[in-house]
């Protein structure tokens, strides 16, 4: 439940200009299949992912309210969004990494749940390496927009992994790397 929640996991933490969805595959079930050792999707070795060691909410409605710490993401349009904070460990420097979104199918999950409705839009945001969400982060004090172009929104849908981003981890390496939706 700690790896995804809502079926967010960043295989990494991609710092590299984002500009476009590099791909889309079905989600097949002997991927989602759950690890016995990390309960993370099978396909993904140890040590070769990151999951998020903080999320909070913000809400443009309520830009002073502080969420706190969370265990999921929760997004709703013009409204509530979720940072996901990663801990890019040094050794990570002269890798590459990549940004992957997992939606499975809700019959492929056993612990977690979800709700989807809307035309599936979503919009990420990196923010700067570093400077990453607390317990008193709120929409007007969230961390600042990262050193590249903002992600286009993408559309997504249960079932599908989506490869957001690929490229070098050193500007995350060694320290937190945070972005929303």
């Amino acid at each position: 439940m700690r790896c995804i929640n809502l079926i967010l996991l960043l295989v990494g933490a991609a710092i590299a200009a984002p500009y476009e969805l590099i791909s889309k595959r079905e989600l097949g079930d002997h991927e989602w299949s759950r690890s016995k050792k990390t309960g993370c999707p099978a396909y993904l070795q140890a040590g070769e992912f990151e999951f998020p060691h903080y999320i909070t909410q913000i809400s443009a409605k309520n830009p002073e309210k502080a969420f706190g710490p969370k265990y999921n993401g929760v997004f709703t349009p013009n409204d509530i969004s979720t940072i996901f904070s990663f801990d890019i460990p040094a050794s990570r420097a002269d890798a590459n990494c990549t940004l992957e979104f997992l939606f499975p199918q809700k019959d492929q999950l056993k612990t977690s749940s979800f709700s989807y409705k809307g035309d599936g839009t979503f919009f990420f945001t990196g923010y700067n390496p570093g400077s990453c969400p607390g317990p008193n982060t709120t929409f007007n004090n969230q961390p600042k927009p990262g050193p590249f172009p903002a992600f286009p929104p993408i559309h997504m849908e249960p079932g599908y992994a989506y490869t957001i981003d690929v490229g070098p981890c050193f500007v995350g390496a060694g320290t937190c790397v945070a972005g929303g939706e």
